[in-house]
């Protein structure tokens, strides 16, 4: 079974593919062939010890959150990483065109719960930016584009309408 994936890995997009066949393991980056992988859990399975085109890697991953969002490091160093399936990738792009870019604005009357980020704060395709109650469910939204947060307009327990405009982010040149 294949799957394909987006990863955002230091702030440069990448796709892979992920082909598992019982035990078998196998990965493809950016159109790359498919190579076999063989990883083995260290340190007690706080960390798996890769082995890829050749190259053993110690990889450490905690999840931080459901959208993908990662802490890794890689050979002891910290990488940024975060990874979504090519589907909910597709989706934040045509996200970007339909809204106007970087304006993120309330669908449904609801109340502001969590503002995830902060003016002159750097965000990319897909970090959550802030969480809206509505309906008795609690939407976390992303950013549409990568770029600089500019205006918070709303306040964390405010009510929001349709339209209110929640988060303003300045999209990075080249979106």
């Amino acid at each position: 079974m294949k799957k394909k994936y987006v990863l955002n890995y230091d702030d440069t997009q990448h796709s892979a593919v992920v082909a598992r066949r019982g035990e078998e393991t196998q990965i493809a980056v950016d159109d790359g062939d498919l190579l076999p992988v063989n990883q083995w859990p260290v340190m007690q399975g706080k960390a798996i010890s890769i082995r890829h085109n050749g190259r053993m890697q110690l990889v450490h991953i905690t999840g931080l959150d459901s959208n993908g969002k990662l802490a890794v490091t890689l050979n002891g160093r910290p990488i940024r990483l975060s990874v979504m399936d090519e589907l909910r990738a597709q989706a934040l792009e045509g996200l970007a065109d339909a809204t106007g870019g970087g304006i993120i604005s309330a669908d449904i009357p609801g109340l502001v719960v969590e503002i995830k980020v902060a003016e002159g704060q750097v965000v990319r395709l897909g970090d959550p930016v802030i969480v809206v109650e509505a309906m008795k469910m609690q939407n976390e939204l992303c950013a549409a584009v990568a770029g600089t947060v500019t205006s918070i307009p709303v306040k964390e327990g405010q009510a929001v309408n349709p339209g209110d405009t929640l988060v303003v982010v300045d999209p990075e040149s080249g979106d």
